[in-house]
């Protein structure tokens, strides 16, 4: 007798209980979010084991994993052997061709650029195209690393679950990075490391709310990689004892080379990829010919250029590498990463900053060691140290460098003496070159800003719409006890000076007179205005922007600026503070984040009424007006003009696609835009019939 299956309930009935399960689900904000997170992580551990795999397979297809005799090398011809890295970049350029996939800039700065300023909104097959021609760059001896691609997979995997959930972009963003952190962590086994280079390199910002979103995706991207490939630190093998107090000399000496070799890594990856941009000027094609060519020659004669590296790391901790082959090898790799790059291979720079850094730290502890054997007895341990340095010294995050160090060798004895020499490096890096590794590209397109729409709120509003009267002009003759009676009975920060013929001279503000308080006695009828005031100020007009007007208080150092009359920029009429500027913003952001949310749920059926979302403000969707089309919202003016702000663009194309756009200064409006926009309701009436 066979018994029936019966369901309690219809199919029908299942449909609507998952619905309403799904739609509880999301009204519960951070749950849902951290739900979607656990998704993005496990989908992200899993492509980046398969990454893994498929990496292996073209490695193995064309070399040996043994260096160790010398004979990195299968036994092919030299000849083809010099040709094969060209074959990869070959490949890489014509799949890239066939997709149509054009890249501005490389793996991590391409991701930056994506959740920065277009909210994690990344194309699905533009992260997979990379990961498959890296591993084509990397298996036929390429000179770049998996992790570029790893993060750029995991960036991509968060943008599309977002866009499957139809979660706003603010949500999108964070998702995105949640992905390109999981990444990470999932090619080193670093799940902590994984959290702080999304946090610290891809939002550079923290957040708490956005932070354990984060921490959610990277735990799983790991439990997966650990379940399918063993939870093994990369280098568990070097352990390592501080011996002497002396040492922290040597760490931090290491530190200042690793920021110098880092300044030079940087500077010469973006020379070289401009020259052969801008001085050969030729086909892609044969550039991949001929940079190819190169490379595999250069692989002759130094087989430890080629491929990812990680096998060159345990030779330096095995001792298997003479230092004067780890000196010259700190160059080589920079020459070829460089030349990878720019001759048309695809990967990231992660691996080949850690290979350059462990020369280097090999180098430094086999000359330290030489010096004095009793004050550095363990020259493997600078290995260690010099990847921590170089990391830190090129994508300009010692955080993240610090405990990547510690969760790749499971030791924290490394934590103190990586401190040391992370934090100099980066000291010195950024004393020579202000831009990460990472950022480089996006300075070059003037995109540099830490938070690209934010900051463009700052340059939409003029200063004379948040400079302040708060202030008193005083006579250069006035003494000291005057100086501090105004200051303190009138209740104000900041004074004006002026010379007989009323014209500017400087500023007195109250943090130059607390310095000299307490010596008023003394000289309180003996020093006048005019020989405390802060000369040479810089003034700004009230046409100005706040971004203007920031930028040249970070480049004068100074908390006030003096404001003057646009026609006569002589007259004084006002002070802006840095306080002033922060409390815009901040007022300014919450307004943003606020439009943000409620932009995502804005749909044609509710544009006409618009969505309330404080006070008198609303938010509305409308048809971009004809007299824009061709034109910048920069060149416009929109916010100036028209008192209003705008959100969001959705540009729809041909096929009735719908792309949503953050706003920049720049952005030129095409036919069929629609915009987001918040304001006064009276100010969106007449916004929406300009002609």
């Amino acid at each position: 007798m066979k018994i029936k299956a019966q369901l309690p309930y219809s199919l029908d009935q299942y449909r609507n209980l998952g619905k309403e399960v799904y739609q509880s689900i999301s009204q519960t904000e951070y749950v849902f979010v951290f739900a979607l997170a656990i998704i993005v992580g496990l989908l992200t551990g899993f492509a980046e084991v398969i990454l893994k795999l498929i990496i292996e397979f073209f490695t193995d297809l064309f070399f040996s994993n043994n260096i160790t005799s010398g004979n990195k090398f299968k036994d092919y011809t030299w000849v083809f052997l010099v040709i094969l890295p060209s074959i990869g970049f070959i490949i890489t350029q014509l799949l890239m061709q066939v997709l149509s996939i054009k890249a501005k800039m490389h793996g991590v700065s391409q991701v930056i650029y994506s959740i920065l300023l277009k909210h994690g909104l990344i194309k699905p097959i533009a992260p997979i195209t990379e990961g498959i021609t890296s591993a084509i760059t990397i298996g036929t001896g390429g000179s770049v690393g998996p992790e570029g691609p790893a993060i750029y997979l995991g960036a991509g995997i968060g943008s599309i679950i977002s866009k499957i959930f139809n979660v706003n972009p603010r949500r999108m963003q964070i998702l995105a990075a949640a992905g390109a952190g999981a990444g990470i962590a999932a090619a080193f086994n670093a799940p902590i490391a994984g959290a702080l280079f999304a946090i610290e390199i891809i939002l550079m910002d923290f957040h708490f709310n956005q932070f354990s979103v984060v921490v959610i995706a990277t735990v799983f991207a790991t439990f997966v990689s650990r379940s399918l490939l063993g939870d093994v630190a990369s280098f568990s093998s070097v352990q390592y004892q501080l011996h002497n107090g002396f040492e922290f000399l040597l760490f931090a000496v290491l530190g200042v080379f690793s920021g110098l070799v880092s300044f030079l890594f940087i500077k010469f990856l973006y020379w070289l990829e401009d020259f052969i941009k801008t001085k050969l000027r030729i086909n892609k094609y044969l550039k991949a010919l001929l940079g190819g060519i190169l490379l595999g020659a250069i692989g002759l004669i130094l087989p430890e250029v080629l491929g990812v590296g990680y096998d060159v790391i345990d030779n330096f901790l095995k001792n298997k590498i003479i230092w004067y082959i780890a000196l010259f090898l700190i160059f080589a790799k920079i020459f070829t990463t460089s030349l990878t790059l720019s001759s048309g291979g695809m990967g990231g720079i992660f691996a080949p900053t850690l290979v350059i850094g462990a020369s280097l730290g090999s180098f430094f502890g086999y000359i330290f060691n030489y010096i004095s054997p009793e004050l550095a007895p363990q020259p493997e341990a600078y290995v260690i140290l010099g990847m921590a340095g170089l990391l830190s010294g090129t994508i300009h995050a010692p955080i993240t460098s610090i405990i990547m160090i510690f969760e790749l060798t499971k030791n924290q004895n490394f934590i103190l003496p990586a401190m040391i020499t992370c934090v100099i490096s980066i000291a010195i890096s950024r004393r020579l070159i202000r831009e990460s590794i990472y950022m480089q590209p996006l300075a070059k397109n003037n995109l540099l800003l830490p938070q690209l729409t934010e900051l463009n709120i700052l340059n939409s509003i003029p200063v004379k719409e948040v400079f302040t009267g708060n202030y008193l002009i005083i006579s250069e003759k006035e003494n000291l006890k005057l100086i501090i009676s105004k200051l303190l009975k009138q209740n104000i920060s900041v004074l004006v000076v002026e010379d007989n013929f009323e014209k500017f001279i400087g500023l007195i503000t109250m943090d130059q007179v607390r310095e000299i308080l307490f010596d008023q006695d003394v000289l309180g009828e003996l020093l006048i205005a005019g020989d405390i005031a802060k000369r040479n100020c810089p003034i700004i007009k009230e046409s100005d922007t706040l971004k203007t007007a920031w930028d040249v208080m970070n480049q004068s150092k100074l908390d006030y600026l003096p404001v003057s009359d646009d026609e006569d920029t002589f007259k004084i009429v006002g002070i802006i503070s840095r306080k002033d500027l922060d409390e815009i913003y901040n007022q300014e952001i919450k307004k943003f984040d606020m439009s943000m949310n409620l932009a995502s749920s804005l749909t044609l059926s509710n544009a006409e009424e618009g969505i309330p979302i404080f006070g008198q403000y609303v938010l509305q969707e409308i048809e971009v007006s004809k007299s824009f089309l061709g034109k910048t919202i920069k060149e416009l003016d929109i916010r100036n003009r028209f008192k209003v702000e705008i959100i969001l663009i959705k540009s729809i194309d041909k096929r009735n696609n719908t792309q949503v756009i953050i706003p920049t200064g720049n952005y030129k409006f095409k036919k069929n835009d629609r915009i987001v926009i918040s304001g006064n309701q009276n100010d969106i009436n007449k916004f929406k019939i300009i002609d």
